[in-house]
């Protein structure tokens, strides 16, 4: 990734090329031949020249990956030592090391093995689901989306699970997890209760972040603006340990659950701590680790507490800048050919990537997909679909996903919800390892297929008595 200088206002505004120096012109007008023209022009450019949808390097590096995987895991089958795809839990592990800095540097090099899951932290759910029924209108117009509606995703340690949500059509998917953003008219409930980490849904909040299935952006903002939205709408909260804050001296110390993504000189403002003596505002003074950062309290006893939170109000153009091209580096894209474009001279994956990049940039501990890549070529798919696994291993949120692909829940998930018909309820639920390797080699391996099959026939036959009416 380029190394910007933040102390100089950054270039990119959608007007050319980065860094340039004329002023911002009115954003070009709208031109529905031109755009499908471009639409049509991009699309064919990404199904025929794949690499360009990666990162620099990647697209041979994930080639060579993929060779050298398939190779293995074909000797691993010789010798009786192939990883099954099973409909069992996985095999209980460690808790997993921490995720590493906010900001690590964009590199190559062979993909992280996700960890397995742990033992559940003695915690609240991350997500939980109680008798949960919605019904819309009243009367004889009564039509009832879900109906008695339970699950729990617990809190593991060192990452969240992939929650995939399969159904038939109508099952009420997409209720499920728009109850969990908090959007109308899915939320509220009708009964039951609604949980993210043991408290009551009361609205959108900044925990939860929403990929649509429609390509959702600010058609008069560049892909970098489009990008750093949220940070210009929100700035910047992290929360901080129950024994999070150490003050000996002048120094106080605090932790964070998470990577801060702080910067030295920062202004922040800490709120909520136990001891309200380590409440109000500070400046960083250093940040020796990516979940440590210190700032300085004179006139105040050596102490220790915890919780609160840190809070930066907002970021400057400079910084939300070089944030958004960091993701936008991660997602995919090129800082320099793409951060200027306009929405309608993007190609459906790239803006895919866009929302994407626009929902991690603000870190939530929970994401919600609803059929992401469903309008998607198959070429273009898979490869998002290796991208997010990238990225989910690297942040380790929560995610749920909904698809009407088996092969794509079977590979993204491993933890299946499979939803009955309308009014839907849980049916099953179903384990399997996250993936271990691309989308295009798990796919055929026979176990996998073995899975994919097994939930098919679950799913045809739901849909077949639907349309029965049965």
């Amino acid at each position: 990734m380029s190394t910007h200088d933040p102390n100089k206002p950054p270039g990119g505004t959608g007007t050319g090329p980065a860094g340039g120096g004329s002023p911002k012109p009115t954003p070009p007008a709208r031109d529905p031949a031109a755009e499908a023209a471009a639409l049509a022009m991009f699309e064919d450019e990404e199904k025929r020249q794949a690499p360009l949808d990666e990162p620099p390097g990647r697209a041979e590096e994930n080639m060579a990956q993929a060779a050298a995987k398939e190779a293995a895991a074909k000797a691993g089958a010789q010798a009786g030592v192939t990883k099954p795809v099973a409909h069992e839990a996985p095999v209980k592990a460690p808790p997993a090391a921490a995720p590493a800095a906010t900001k690590p540097a964009v590199t190559g090099g062979a993909p992280v093995k996700m960890a397995e899951l742990g033992k559940p932290l003695k915690k609240p759910p991350v997500v939980e689901f109680k008798n949960v029924t919605k019904t819309y209108g009243k009367g004889s117009s009564a039509f009832t989306a879900i109906k008695d509606v339970t699950f729990a995703i617990e809190d593991y340690p060192g990452r969240g699970e992939f929650v995939s949500i399969l159904g038939p059509s109508g099952c009420g998917k997409s209720t499920v997890i728009r109850m969990i953003a908090g959007l109308l008219p899915q939320f509220p409930q009708t009964s039951g209760t609604v949980l993210v980490d043991g408290r009551p849904v009361h609205g959108p909040g900044p925990d939860r972040g929403m990929v649509f299935q429609d390509y959702t952006s600010f058609d008069n903002r560049s892909v970098l603006e489009n990008i750093a939205f949220g940070l210009e709408c929100r700035g910047l909260s992290r929360t901080i340990t129950s024994d999070g804050a150490v003050r000996k001296q002048t120094v106080t110390k605090f932790t964070t659950q998470s990577a801060h993504g702080l910067d030295k000189g920062m202004k922040v403002t800490i709120v909520g701590v136990s001891d309200k003596s380590f409440n109000g505002p500070a400046t960083v003074l250093a940040t020796p680790e990516p979940t440590v950062f210190t700032v300085q309290q004179e006139g105040k006893p050596d102490a220790a507490s915890g919780g609160g939170t840190a809070n930066v109000p907002s970021l400057s153009r400079s910084e939300r800048y070089e944030r958004a091209r960091y993701w936008i580096e991660k997602v995919g894209l090129s800082v320099k050919k793409d951060e200027d474009k306009y929405p309608h001279q993007l190609s459906g994956g790239m803006r895919q990537r866009v929302a994407i990049a626009r929902t991690l940039i603000l870190e939530p501990r929970i994401i919600l997909m609803d059929e992401p890549f469903g309008a998607l070529d198959p070429p273009t798919r898979s490869r998002m679909q290796d991208n997010l696994v990238a990225l989910w291993r690297e942040q380790s949120p929560t995610i749920f996903f909904i698809t009407h692909s088996i092969e794509e829940a079977v590979f993204l998930g491993d933890h299946i919800l499979m939803f009955s018909n309308s009014p839907g309820t849980v049916l099953k639920t179903i384990r399997v390892p996250p993936p271990d390797r691309p989308s295009i080699v798990m796919q055929r391996d026979p176990k996998f297929i073995d899975v994919v099959m097994g939930i098919r026939e679950t799913i045809d036959h739901l849909e077949s008595s639907n349309r029965a009416g049965d």
